[in-house]
């Protein structure tokens, strides 16, 4: 065999196996897995079932963006899924709850879903579920190392962060905030929703038909 033949067959045989593995190898979301600090959140609730990378319109850009208040009601009620999430499908209460953030009654759709009610909204929905016990009292040890924490005193937020604080669910930003009237991010969202459901499905919460 001549060499000239040998290299054709070589270059073949090359470009044969690099068709077979691009045509074998998964298609993968378009975002990287490195390109963002929320993909890993991202990544368990897509691997659960309960986002999706491409319909939920999840990139570099959008995770920075304030979650809108109808899809934030769309991830947290997927968390709440008997068949995916944390075992109980919305009762009237749970709706509420729900929905308190995106649709308030009497008033329409809100435009944004903020930090301070998101977080706030779990926690009494952890308690519906039985993860969070009702009219549990806390020293305030966690919120009070933030500068802003009394911003949450007039809403009634405080003991609902001081729980979530100290479970390691949320946490503050690097310059000793907590922003709780920020606009919540997808980033946020996706992070918060991972946290929360990973706490309650450690807790074994049961299935209610």
């Amino acid at each position: 065999m001549q060499p000239k033949i040998k290299y054709s067959l070589l270059a073949l045989l090359v470009g044969a196996t690099l068709i077979l593995m691009l045509v074998a190898s998964p298609a993968q979301p378009a975002m990287a897995k490195e390109s963002h600090w929320a993909w890993g959140p991202v990544q368990k609730l897509a691997g659960w079932g309960l986002i999706s990378v491409e319909k939920d319109n999840i990139s570099k850009e959008t995770l920075e963006q304030p979650i809108p208040p109808l899809q934030w009601q769309r991830w947290l009620q997927q968390c709440l899924k008997a068949d995916k999430g944390l075992g109980r499908g919305p009762d009237q209460q749970l709706k509420y709850w729900r929905d308190a953030d995106s649709v308030p009654e009497h008033m329409g759709p809100r435009s944004v879903v903020d930090r301070g009610y998101a977080v706030a909204g779990l926690v009494k929905t952890g308690q519906l579920l039985g993860v969070v016990p009702e009219g549990i009292t806390t020293p305030l040890i966690y919120v009070q190392q933030f500068s802003d924490w009394q911003e949450l005193e007039p809403r009634g937020l405080t003991v609902a962060w001081e729980l979530m604080l100290a479970a390691g669910i949320v946490d503050g930003y690097p310059d000793g905030t907590l922003r709780p009237q920020a606009p919540l991010t997808r980033a946020e969202a996706a992070c918060l929703l991972a946290a929360w459901l990973e706490t309650g499905l450690a807790l074994s919460v049961p299935k209610i038909d």
